[in-house]
């Protein structure tokens, strides 16, 4: 883990923005390849998302021990799905970075 400093409130904002896109792509892609792998190639896709969860909760869990004062409004760092309308603030703005990452997936340079 980084040092303290470097855990900055925009890192953790634009780290949740990219766990939050990646967990909403990620429902898509285990309902639209449900029909199209076996069982047990489904149950490893979803154990792999099981993992990615874990690891949201854990930078969660750091986010709040670093920044103690935050209000609860800050869980929507982590959780949402990016296509929902947003529901305070926070929220509005992780959306606005996931939009962002997702963009820059095809704006980078070798596309």
């Amino acid at each position: 883990m980084r040092s303290k400093q470097a855990r900055t409130m925009e890192r953790y904002m634009k780290a949740g923005a990219e766990m939050r896109l990646l967990k909403s792509l990620s429902a898509r892609l285990i309902t639209d390849t449900g029909s199209i792998l076996l069982k047990t190639e489904q149950d490893k896709l979803m154990r792999a998302m099981d993992k990615v969860r874990q690891l949201c909760s854990v930078a969660e869990e750091n986010m709040f021990k670093d920044y103690p004062d935050l209000s609860k409004d800050y869980i929507d760092v982590f959780y949402g799905d990016v296509a929902n309308d947003p529901r305070n603030e926070v929220d509005k703005k992780i959306i606005e970075v996931a939009k962002e990452v997702s963009d820059g997936l095809f704006t980078r340079k070798g596309n």
